[in-house]
């Protein structure tokens, strides 16, 4: 499937359909027995302002339906700048220079393309993205117990840097831990 698609940010009317990919993946990540995303986050409101910057995209097979989606966000991540971490690039912090990354957030593939390589396809297609854009690395980070997902960051060539505490998800997410990671691009 993952030969057929196209990325492409996301329209405002798609916010919806964005969201139900979202809750397929909380339904995924609820099947590890772990909390992430599992208090509302993300939710249409979190959707809503991807789109309206700009950092909101989606996976699209042939027929325009949706089968994936992710943020890519560009500039100083709070939770990464915070982070005192051994990043493979430098690691400005909040009102310093521009980041030398992108941050992938909020990625989830739709329940019935699950095994098509959509995850796959829309990472490589960042990766294109942050290149055309001039950035040195993409970021992310995960859940200790999302076991499928830190195998798949492992697949993709991300290299795990180090375990952070996030600090800006308040009452969205109970079990704050997460794993980051970071490849070069």
């Amino acid at each position: 499937m993952a030969n057929v698609l196209q990325m492409r940010p996301a329209r405002a009317e798609e916010a919806a359909r964005v969201a139900e990919i979202l809750e397929d993946g909380k339904r995924t990540i609820a099947q590890f027995g772990i909390e992430q995303w599992q208090r509302g986050y993300p939710n249409i409101e979190s959707v809503r302002a991807d789109i309206a910057t700009g950092s909101c995209y989606v996976a699209e097979d042939p027929s325009g339906a949706l089968v994936g989606t992710l943020a890519l966000l560009g500039g100083i991540d709070p939770e990464y700048c915070r982070a005192q971490v051994p990043w493979l690039t430098p690691n400005p912090f909040e009102g310093e220079e521009d980041a030398p990354y992108l941050a992938i957030h909020r990625s989830a593939t739709a329940a019935e393309a699950l095994g098509g390589g959509v995850m796959g396809f829309m990472f490589d297609a960042a990766e294109a993205i942050a290149r055309e854009r001039g950035a040195r690395s993409i970021r992310i980070d995960t859940h200790p117990g999302n076991r499928a997902m830190r195998g798949f960051l492992a697949k993709q060539g991300f290299t795990e840097i180090a375990p952070i505490e996030l600090t800006q998800k308040g009452e969205s997410e109970t079990d704050l831990g997460r794993i980051a990671y970071e490849k070069l691009v």
